[in-house]
């Protein structure tokens, strides 16, 4: 057997190692043109060998590249093996980046050219970049990052960012190779810490907020999230904890939660909170086997001092008000400002009826001294009902009704003492209960109608009508709005019966302008105007129905100015500029200023009746219907005169420059039947 020729074999050995390396290998001659290159250089350059031999390596090279990899090519052929990264655009356009190794080429001692070998270094290199993104990022963070392992008893952490640091005040030593319980403490919820203890245990994310300590001690609320990382075969290696220092998160919804359940002026808790803790205070007083007693006090007097001195005047006496029955009230009571200038108090005590009568007269002896603020002084009193609960009621708020219905008793006896609920108010009480629950199926039943009361002018034409709400109660007939509406006003159902009211109006609209009625008027709640919906939903029905302006006339009382007047205004205003026009109905009666009237965007007032009726044989009455046209005039507002009964009062009120009448002797309140048939006689010559 012949031996193998070594030359052959060496050859044989080369060309393998030429052809069958996974690495680009190719060959350059001194003036660095490829003389051959493998075919893993092939498909890394996307191109045939007979389209790279013979060509210049820099028709491969980025021109940035260039000039570094010129001179490693001539440090190659001057006897240096070089080692460089270069980049490449293959000849589909990609970028790749690649790790270069340069010999020199040395046959007989003399060097012939560069042997070259390149490793695609390209999706490493983006994973490294990528890495330091992602690091710098975690560096970088505003959010506190930690890194625990998860194969260790305890899961110690490895890694901790310096938004961790600054947020809790542990360095990177303090905390490697400790837990994250470090930052808990005696005032961590339990709830949150379960929490995290059974999210860690099955390997699952976790999202929870607590409470954690700082190495000084102070307290942060720590919105924390924790992510396992799981390995090729899905083992969870490692947790990523992220941290979010939230205090001030939380401290300013405390702020805007106590801002909400209580009063800005006195501090007090407010209504609000009063409906969402009376049952549990309640609760608390039974427990200890007592009853609570709900003393509900009004400020006899208070209006008259507000509108003559000014809010900011009756602001300070309302929070001295606060102060003083503070300090006469036992402890373990609940003082509340309900609203305006009326106050409750709950009383934990026994059924002692005394002892909470020594209470009320406790409070009226605050009013004895009278109040000084800006070396003014004022003298009040002030009515208290008071009722009692023994067990939990249905209805906890029932009890507040009873005391607020008591104090009404006390006023209706001069103010300045208390009354304490009794039967004949518990009837009235159980009626107005069944009257609220029949109101409600009323809403859902359709159990209300519109009826339409003619205005008229000095030609006794018909001008406008006023929209009346009126309900058939299925078992009493029609039922007087003097016995509802004063309830709905207090439950506040008077909001959806008065959106039933306007979107009926609306509807009726065009209806009426058919029977030449070209103006119908609708009563508005003052409560309407303090929940921010009214002039949205005015604007709706008025897209809806494309009424034309002055088709819908608003009504409104004084006492709509009450609270809040500048923004009554700017609704009013508003209101107005949909086309709507504004009037004062049973003006007179309520809150008369006349620095408002100044300033309210109204078109038309309507006088009472009660002036009215009076104006025949009563000359101040007379007079002040006479102020009223006057300065209606002046104002460029138009006049109705309302409860006009006979043909005298309209002979006269014309007399005095009226134009705008409404009342019995012209017409009543009509439904939609009678009216056209009532508009229609007219229109015949006869009225019916």
């Amino acid at each position: 057997m012949s031996q193998p020729d070594s030359h052959e074999d060496t050859e044989q050995h080369y060309r393998s190692l030429f052809t069958y390396n996974p690495d680009a290998v190719f060959t350059l001659n001194t003036a660095g043109e490829f003389l051959q290159i493998n075919q893993s250089g092939c498909d890394l350059v996307s191109a045939k060998e007979e389209e790279i031999v013979g060509q210049h390596y820099a028709m491969l090279v980025v021109p940035e590249d260039l000039e570094r990899t010129r001179s490693h090519f001539e440090a190659t052929l001057a006897g240096n093996h070089q080692r460089y990264e270069v980049r490449i655009r293959n000849l589909h356009g990609e970028i790749l980046q690649l790790d270069v190794l340069n010999i020199p080429v040395i046959v007989n001692g003399r060097i012939t050219g560069v042997h070259g070998q390149a490793r695609d270094r390209t999706r490493e290199r983006q994973t490294e970049a990528r890495l330091r993104i992602l690091e710098r990022s975690v560096e970088a963070s505003s959010n506190g990052v930690v890194i625990a392992d998860a194969q260790l008893s305890g899961y110690p952490l490895i890694y901790v960012n310096p938004a961790f640091e600054r947020i809790t005040g542990y360095c990177t030593d303090d905390m490697i190779g400790q837990s994250c319980r470090i930052l808990q403490g005696p005032d961590t919820s339990e709830s949150a810490i379960a929490s995290i203890r059974e999210g860690l245990e099955n390997m699952r994310e976790v999202h929870t907020s607590l409470l954690n300590y700082r190495k000084d001690g102070s307290c942060f609320w720590n919105d924390l999230y924790i992510a396992p990382v799981r390995d090729d075969d899905d083992e969870v290696t490692h947790f990523i904890g992220i941290q979010t220092d939230i205090s001030d998160r939380i401290r300013q919804e405390e702020v805007l939660t106590f801002q909400a359940s209580h009063d800005s002026l006195t501090g007090l808790p407010n209504r609000i909170y009063l409906e969402s803790h009376l049952q549990g205070i309640c609760h608390q007083a039974f427990d200890r086997q007592l009853c609570v007693h709900a003393l509900f006090i009004d400020l006899d007097g208070f209006k008259p001092i507000n509108d003559s001195l000014g809010h900011a005047f009756g602001d300070e006496i309302l929070a001295q008000t606060a102060r003083r029955l503070e300090a006469a009230l036992p402890a373990g009571t609940t003082l509340v400002r309900f609203g305006g200038d009326e106050f409750v108090a709950l009383v934990p005590g026994s059924t002692d009826r005394q002892a909470i009568n020594t209470i009320a007269d406790l409070i009226l002896d605050q009013f004895s001294q009278p109040f000084l603020n800006e070396d003014v002084e004022i003298t009040l009193s002030a009515a208290i009902g008071i009722s009692t609960v023994k067990a939990m009621p249905d209805n906890s708020m029932l009890l507040i009704q009873q005391a607020d219905m008591a104090m009404y008793e006390a006023k209706k006896l001069g103010g300045n003492n208390w009354q304490w609920f009794n039967r004949t108010l518990d009837r009235r009480v159980q009626h107005e209960v069944a009257l609220r629950q029949q109101l409600q199926r009323a809403l859902s039943r359709d159990q209300f109608e519109l009826f339409y009361q003619p205005m008229f002018n000095n030609d006794l034409s018909t001008v406008g009508v006023e929209a009346l709400i009126r309900w058939q109660h299925p078992d009493r007939g029609y039922i007087s709005p003097a016995e509802y509406i004063p309830l709905s006003e207090r439950t506040g159902q008077i909001l959806p019966i008065s959106e039933w009211v306007m979107h009926e109006a609306f509807a009726r609209a065009e209806e009426l302008a058919e029977l030449g009625v070209n103006s119908i008027s609708i009563n508005l709640s003052p409560l309407q105007f303090h929940r921010h919906n009214l002039v949205n939903l005015l604007a709706r029905l008025n897209d809806q129905y494309s009424l034309r302006p002055g088709q819908l006339c608003v009504e409104i009382t004084e006492n709509v100015f009450l609270n809040d007047p500048k923004d009554v205004i700017r609704q009013l205003r508003e209101i107005r500029n949909m086309g709507m026009e504004v009037a004062i109905d049973d003006f007179g009666t309520g809150f008369s200023s006349l620095s408002y009237m100044r300033d309210m965007p109204v078109d038309k007032i309507k006088i009472d009746r009660t002036f009215v009726n009076g104006i025949t044989s009563n000359d101040r009455d007379a007079a002040i219907t006479r102020g009223t046209l006057s300065m209606a005039r002046e104002l460029g507002m138009s006049v109705v005169a309302e409860g006009v009964e006979t043909e005298e009062q309209f002979r006269l009120l014309r007399q005095f420059g009226c134009t705008g009448y409404q009342g019995f002797w012209y017409s009543r309140a009509l439904p939609m039947a009678d009216l056209q048939t009532f508009i229609r006689a007219l229109e015949s010559g006869s009225r019916a």
